[in-house]
């Protein structure tokens, strides 16, 4: 099935794993992933994921820093969840073809997916967006409950990039959201949230977050914007 993606998506992929086509573009890593439903074997979906390659190592155990495309379901259901998409495909019997529906989501969707994400800077956006981005009928998945932690990446992703400008947006959202209770637990602040992202983080990717992890103190002193 991976050969038949190839095809439709007409970019070459710079390895094919099973069920995974790599794509590399500067210092982005994006794979697309075929993927069969643990429950119902017949049935399968498809996704793309972009991460920053320098922090891929380090970063693995939290899933990198990156974010997912999700594309449209071919019943035309709802967009953009908080909840990951089910698969929805039919899984082809022996050598048969890949169905219509398949064919005409992997080539009006694919491409788009696997260029949703610029660069690292813009990698950095998408991750401090306040809800999901929609680019040429696809999105990325970024729900609410997901943000002190995307925050938290975007600040690494910037000291990692010496991106000044990407530090400066995420540090004056956590100045504006750090006092607001996080999704579903009004005794835990943003900002407790961020710092204790920022330790296991720092922990993992040995870049300094320490400013962050003090954000936990009843008196927070906040990051400077540089």
């Amino acid at each position: 099935m991976a050969d038949q993606f190839v095809e439709l998506l007409g970019t070459a992929p710079v390895s094919v794993d099973g069920g995974k086509l790599t794509f590399v573009q500067g210092t982005l890593h994006t794979t697309l992933s075929i993927w069969k439903d643990r429950y119902n074997r017949s049935a399968f979906g498809w996704m793309v994921y972009t991460d920053h390659t320098a922090l891929r190592d380090q970063m693995d155990g939290f899933g990198g820093v990156g974010i997912r495309i999700d594309h449209p379901s071919p019943s035309g259901g709802p967009g953009p969840s908080d909840i990951p998409p089910a698969a929805c495909y039919p899984w082809p019997a022996g050598s048969a073809p890949l169905a219509s529906e398949v064919t005409a989501s992997v080539t009006r969707y694919g491409p788009a997916s696997l260029r949703f994400v610029r660069d690292s800077h813009d990698l950095g956006l998408l991750l401090l967006a306040d809800t999901h981005a929609h680019r040429d009928g696809v999105w990325s998945f970024t729900p609410s409950n997901s943000e002190p932690a995307r925050l938290a990446q975007a600040i690494l992703l910037a000291r990692q990039c010496g991106d000044q400008d990407l530090e400066r947006a995420a540090v004056a959202k956590l100045r504006n959201r750090g006092e607001e209770p996080v999704v579903r637990r009004p005794d835990y602040l943003f900002r407790q949230a961020v710092a204790d992202w920022s330790r296991q983080y720092a922990k993992a990717s040995g870049i300094d977050l320490s400013d962050l992890a003090k954000l936990k103190r009843k008196r927070p002193q906040y990051p400077e914007i540089p």
